[in-house]
């Protein structure tokens, strides 16, 4: 069975927030031997080519929101800057698809760069005190799970958001990309000069090095996620003194690193 999706089938929407879209268009669902003609919501996509002080930077390819907090997280995540003072010119041009950015001179920062992403030394020497106990653990990972009305709609974003320890939002962000609603939420973060360091991470997908390279660079001393971590994850997140909490659902979790936060 074959239909072409007609114009007035189509149309751009935004989320409870106001801040994402997708589109709606036709398509033929099949359930087992029977098929069906619906309509269903696709998240939207798309690519930025980024210049930073004249020269090719990156190509982004990313969700059509907040496009100026994923640039600036970007720079910062990957120690190109080391606050939002030392940028010098941020343009986003949404119909040329293109973004220009200036730093200062003596833009920057110093520590161990993991998969690009900065990973300040000092981070190691961070204080390890009670912040959570079990069941906050699993009221926060159900705030996430239950909050994102797009990921429901269409099951193509990721989140990351940042609570404080009494569970209240300070600032969610979503993208396609799981790397890039990180560097959308630290972009905020340095725009703002949030301090993240009594903050909570709640991330939506799986845990990698570079996920956790990207908490550390940001500050946070407890990520928690649904999702699983990797053994090189769980090492560096050992090294600079992060909680690091996966597989958190249905009020079960385990803790792989740094468990006295959690009382």
């Amino acid at each position: 069975m074959q239909n072409q999706v007609r114009t007035e089938d189509l149309a751009t929407q935004q989320d409870s927030r106001g801040q994402a879209s997708f589109t709606h268009g036709l398509i033929c669902r099949f359930d087992r031997d029977s098929s069906s003609i619906r309509l269903d919501s696709v998240i939207e996509e798309v690519v930025y080519a980024a210049t930073l002080n004249g020269a090719p930077y990156r190509d982004m390819t990313c969700s059509p929101w907040d496009v100026r907090e994923l640039v600036i997280g970007s720079l910062y995540t990957s120690g190109r800057i080391d606050r939002f003072g030392q940028i010098l010119k941020l343009e986003v041009d949404e119909e040329a698809g293109t973004v220009v950015a200036e730093t200062a001179a003596d833009a920057g920062a110093a520590g161990s760069v993991v998969d690009r992403v900065l990973c300040p030394e000092a981070s190691r020497d961070r204080p390890i005190e009670p912040m959570l106990t079990a069941q906050e653990v699993s009221e926060r990972i159900e705030y996430l799970e239950g909050g994102s009305e797009l990921f429901h709609r269409t099951g193509g974003v990721h989140s990351a958001v940042m609570v404080d320890r009494d569970g209240e939002l300070v600032a969610w962000f979503e993208d396609i990309g799981r790397h890039n609603a990180l560097d959308k939420l630290a972009g905020w973060c340095v725009e703002n000069e949030a301090d993240a360091s009594d903050k909570i991470l709640l991330f939506s997908g799986r845990v990698p090095r570079e996920i956790i390279a990207r908490a550390i660079r940001i500050g946070f001393p407890v990520v928690i996620s649904p999702g699983a971590p990797t053994n090189l994850s769980i090492q560096l997140a050992c090294e600079h003194g992060v909680t690091l909490i996966g597989f958190a659902k249905n009020g079960k979790f385990n803790v792989y690193t740094h468990t006295a936060r959690i009382r």
